[in-house]
């Protein structure tokens, strides 16, 4: 069986590509790879050599860093997005650019991005696997597919989109952006009803799209996590956050930390510590400001280590869509976990029991100096936390469900046609340039 895997999420610095949206994606290319051959093609960057080495070279770092065993094909991004727009476009050029309501969607759809997809299907995959929103341009515009598709739509990104809209910086005509929230909701039905299965992040997620969309065949396949030993409380009163500060719901978080709690946490814990991890923090407005206590680590090769040392993990997210592998990988780590109801939306944790969710910035920031004082509290939130996620957030386990899955439709579907996938092989072919 063979199987082509369509993204623009390129992990070109594999080595540190180790955040929730590269997780999800190893996560299903390790269990699509369990039983068939896979081509990727990967919309890349316009500045990425896509030369035949590098072709290579990615198909060696996905084996080594993945253990994903990959034909590579790599094709860029537009650089000037309203090019890709139909000329009839009755507007201005500059009302052209403003509909580009989300570039990446234009950024992959010209005639050299379709070519590249329908040169894939000449190798004859058993089904497609479309990753994420972003990809599904040439997917949708292509008259050549006969095999089943197959679409994780992992954020909403309708909701992520709205949302992202309601907070700052404001200004007089932002309202208008909502006008481009229908040609979202309108891509993402079109992706849904062509796709067999559609893949979201929680059963949540799947009932709002089901009845927003008026839609079918949408399952849930969580994001999830290795469980990793557990390790006693440290008895220094550490506080974390941690995430990729490129991605605007996480800056906005880290700055409402910085401003809004941590100054209480710190008057009433002078020798408390807070750690703010991962890759960009001069994204975060206040990167450059003095805050006592507080350290900026960038991004952290050894995470196990570094939750060793923290007794709380702070998730104080203000926009966003989708589940945060952050709470999921503390809760594995039987950390005790302090959140916005919207920072764990879509898990299945019990506020008070497995989490503790604050809205409101002093009740987070007292909850929090109750768990630094509290050790008990916090071993019976990160047990109970710890004990959901071995249930639920097992990475194993949903490896296993995706699996079955796609497989069982795939050979389904195949024995409807008269074939039997299993047995079918496609040797490599070479890469588009």
């Amino acid at each position: 069986m063979r199987i082509l895997f369509v993204t623009t999420i390129y992990p070109e610095k594999i080595e540190v590509s180790t955040y929730g949206i590269y997780q999800r994606m190893k996560m299903f290319l390790e269990a699509l790879n369990s039983f068939a051959d896979l081509d990727i093609l990967f919309y890349v960057d316009p500045n990425v050599d896509i030369s035949p080495d590098c072709h290579a070279r990615m198909e060696r770092l996905l084996e080594k860093h993945w253990g994903c065993k990959a034909r590579v094909i790599l094709c860029r991004r537009s650089r000037n997005t309203t090019a890709n727009i139909p000329s009839s476009f009755p507007f201005h050029e500059k009302l052209k650019e403003w509909w580009c309501l989300h570039r990446y969607y234009y950024e992959v759809a010209s005639r050299e991005h379709l070519a590249a997809f329908e040169k894939c299907l000449e190798c004859k995959p058993d089904a497609i696997f479309v990753h994420r929103l972003n990809a599904t341009y040439p997917v949708l515009s292509s008259r050549k597919i006969a095999q089943p598709i197959f679409f994780d739509l992992d954020d909403i990104e309708h909701r992520l989109f709205s949302r992202s809209l309601r907070q700052p910086p404001f200004w007089r005509s932002k309202f208008l952006q909502y006008l481009k929230v229908p040609s979202l909701i309108w891509l993402e039905r079109r992706a849904i009803v062509l796709a067999k299965k559609t893949f979201v992040c929680s059963d949540s997620d799947k009932n709002y799209v089901i009845k927003a969309l008026h839609v079918q065949g949408v399952t849930c396949v969580p994001n999830a996590v290795d469980i990793p030993p557990l390790y006693e409380l440290p008895a220094q009163p550490l506080f974390l956050l941690l995430g990729n500060y490129s991605f605007e719901p996480n800056v906005v978080a880290a700055d409402y930390l910085l401003t809004k709690i941590w100054p209480t946490i710190k008057s009433e814990l002078p020798d408390a510590k807070l750690i703010i991890a991962g890759k960009n923090p001069g994204n975060i407005a206040c990167f450059q400001g003095q805050h006592d206590g507080v350290e900026f680590r960038g991004f952290v090769d050894d995470l196990a280590a570094l939750y060793r040392q923290t007794r709380v993990v702070c998730c104080p997210i203000q926009s966003g869509s989708g589940t945060r592998v952050k709470i999921i990988e503390a809760a594995a780590h039987g950390k005790a976990i302090v959140s916005t109801s919207l920072g764990a939306e879509g898990l299945d944790l019990v506020d008070g029991r497995e989490i503790m969710l604050r809205d409101d910035c002093n009740l987070f920031a007292q909850t929090c100096i109750r768990l630094s004082k509290d050790i008990s509290l916090c071993n019976r939130l990160g047990d109970a936390a710890r004990g959901k996620a071995i249930a639920l957030y097992n990475r194993k386990g949903v490896i296993d469900k995706i699996q079955s899955e796609i497989s069982s439709d795939i050979h389904e579907m195949a024995l409807g046609a008269g074939k039997n996938p299993l047995t079918t092989k496609v040797g490599a072919q070479g890469g588009i340039t």
